[in-house]
């Protein structure tokens, strides 16, 4: 009889051991705990959610949700959606009060932005400005007439030459302007003994597109230049404005004399030949005061009303 050896080991076989049966039995090894991965942003947003995060009620959000509040509040009058539409209204109402506030008292010190420069407010000095505006008009005319005269189409049948011949005899009168008078049909109007006339022979009307009578022409006394200021009856302030404005544009006066002769002075940023401005790209990102200082610079030579510049050479 033969005898196989068990595959488990039996007490006796195993008796070199001795006391085994007193050991502490194996233990099992134990399972590391799995990682938790980080939420996924949208399950992030839903537990801030859940914690009663805060939104900021800034005009962003209101020009959103004022319009929706609005709709719902029309669509569906009831308490809750009126209150909430009136009551979002009224924040936006104080927020722009507040924003008008804070920037009319910044402007009271802030000389460059002062819109008075332009043309004063105040009685007392709209006065000044408007004596200084008279003196610099007949200054700049004075000007203007050394360099232009004033063409006057006219024909002895038309009513409206003899209504416009008193309105240009007085803008000689006032400011010294030379005009010449042009016959298209060879006949005077009364009350012209004192004036250029010329008859028109040689179809200058013609060259010049004249097909109405009263026309004006502003002329620049080298030839070089033609501005019709008025066709048909036009005012005596309507004539001076143009004959400003003609000047200016034909380089006959500059734009410093032509900006004191309006009844509101044009104070720009745009001092650049092209009208526009070159600024660093990384500057006006992060630095919020940059692009205030540049506009605050452009604006700071401009002259107030009722104020005369300093020269510290002279003393004046």
């Amino acid at each position: 009889m033969c005898f196989h050896a068990s595959a488990e080991p039996t007490f006796y076989g195993d008796k070199f051991r001795g006391w085994y049966w007193f050991e502490e039995p194996p233990t099992e090894p134990e399972e590391k705990p799995q990682e938790e991965k980080p939420p996924t942003p949208t399950q992030q947003k839903t537990e801030d959610e859940k914690k009663g995060d805060k939104i900021r009620l800034d005009v962003a959000w209101l020009r959103s949700k004022i319009p929706e509040y609005q709709e719902a509040a029309i669509n569906n009058p009831t308490r809750e959606n009126l209150a909430r539409y009136l009551y979002t209204q009224r924040y936006m109402l104080d927020i722009s009060s507040r924003f008008a506030t804070k920037a009319t008292e910044f402007n009271q010190f802030e000389s460059e932005l002062d819109e008075t420069k332009r043309r004063p407010m105040s009685s007392f000095s709209l006065n000044v400005f408007k004596e200084e505006t008279k003196r610099s008009i007949s200054q700049v005319l004075d000007s203007i007439n050394e360099k232009t005269h004033i063409w006057f189409f006219f024909s002895s049948n038309c009513a409206y030459c003899k209504q416009q011949l008193p309105l240009l005899k007085e803008l000689n009168i006032r400011f010294g302007v030379n005009i010449l008078a042009i016959s298209m049909d060879g006949s005077v109007l009364p009350g012209m003994d004192d004036m250029e006339v010329v008859v028109d022979k040689t179809n200058v009307a013609e060259r010049f597109g004249v097909t109405f009578t009263p026309t004006m022409f502003m002329a620049l006394n080298d030839g070089s230049g033609f501005t019709k200021i008025g066709e048909g009856l036009t005012t005596l302030p309507l004539m001076q404005d143009r004959i400003l404005l003609s000047a200016r544009l034909k380089n006959v006066i500059t734009d410093e004399q032509y900006q004191l002769t309006q009844n509101v002075r044009e104070i720009n940023v745009l001092t650049d030949t092209d009208g526009t401005m070159l600024a660093d790209a990384e500057l006006i990102e992060n630095d919020p005061g940059y692009l205030a200082e540049i506009l605050k610079s452009k604006l700071a030579d401009s002259k107030p009303v009722g104020a005369q510049l300093f020269n510290s050479l002279s003393g004046e």
